[in-house]
């Protein structure tokens, strides 16, 4: 298949990347210099140049691919340049007189603090603030699918593996501080999903031509502090300093409150598209974890 990918080179699309092509799949990714059109290359794709909130200008490129997966994010740009990003595949898709998949990466927190346990049926409708404008994108997404159009939103949970990714962070602060930093209270669950799971997700959902909303979690919600203290034992540590949410709001704004919300996501579909979990727990992955945030 001919698939095209937004935000090839980030923390998710480039773990995408990697799974299309190994896939056999002929993959173009968005790029923005000359540095990420080489990492392109290196795994096994082609690079477009172009950036989120003009994608519209790639019309062409766009309707001649077989599916294009949207996995970039840009909080300088806001909700805006995703909207347009969301019409470009549209537009594209109806353009191509084909079969054809578009696939819009979301994520967990548009559930909010789901009070229980929550699969793919779970509501929508009160949000985490930081992100109280992807429900609509999701519902624009999923509005457009017909006989040709495949359309499935992928939300994946806390997603860990690599050297990126938002807790990685828990090692520098362990080794600096001497303690990972979490939001209080600590008790709350997190719902975690390996960077190269997901990735095989995607490439799934590609492949089957998926449709609807599928969950990327392993199943493990993971109180935030049994994780972050794994992860500083890994360091060396094993310390886990809580942030009063107040004090974590001063830095951190509507993502603080994000942060601090329990989550116990599961994934009822992901079984579908023959997607099986392969890596270990978050908090079993710690010692790994940091052997490739060292290296």
């Amino acid at each position: 298949m001919k698939v095209f990918v937004t935000g090839a080179t980030g923390y998710i699309g480039s773990a995408i990347v990697s799974a299309l092509a190994r896939g056999g799949h002929q993959v173009t990714g968005l790029s923005r210099s000359e540095e990420k059109d080489a990492e392109l290359r290196r795994r096994g794709a082609t690079a477009v140049r172009g950036g989120l909130g003009h994608l519209g200008a790639l019309a062409r490129e766009l309707a001649a691919q077989d599916a294009v997966v949207h996995a970039a994010v840009d909080y300088g740009l806001g909700p805006p340049a995703d909207a347009e990003a969301v019409e470009a595949m549209i537009t594209a898709a109806r353009a191509a007189g084909r079969p054809f998949s578009i696939v819009y990466t979301s994520g967990v927190w548009v559930l909010g603090d789901t009070g229980g346990v929550a699969d793919e049926r779970a509501s929508t409708d009160h949000p985490a603030a930081a992100t109280a404008w992807r429900p609509a994108h999701e519902r624009r997404v999923l509005g457009a699918a017909g006989d040709r159009i495949a359309a499935a939103v992928i939300r994946p949970g806390m997603v860990y593996g690599g050297r990126r990714g938002l807790i990685t962070p828990w090692f520098d602060q362990a080794t600096r501080e001497g303690a990972a930093t979490v939001v209080a209270p600590g008790t709350q669950r997190w719902s975690f999903v390996h960077v190269e799971d997901l990735a095989e997700l995607y490439r799934l959902v590609v492949e089957r031509r998926a449709q609807g909303v599928l969950h990327g979690v392993d199943g493990r919600p993971t109180p935030v502090a049994e994780a972050a203290a794994a992860y500083s034992r890994a360091a060396g540590k094993g310390a886990v300093r809580e942030l009063p949410l107040a004090e974590a709001r001063k830095t951190m704004g509507p993502m603080a409150d994000a942060l601090a919300m329990d989550q116990q996501v599961v994934t009822a579909r992901a079984a579908e598209v023959g997607w099986t979990v392969r890596h270990a727990d978050v908090v079993s992955a710690a010692a790994e974890m940091y052997r490739e945030w060292k290296g």
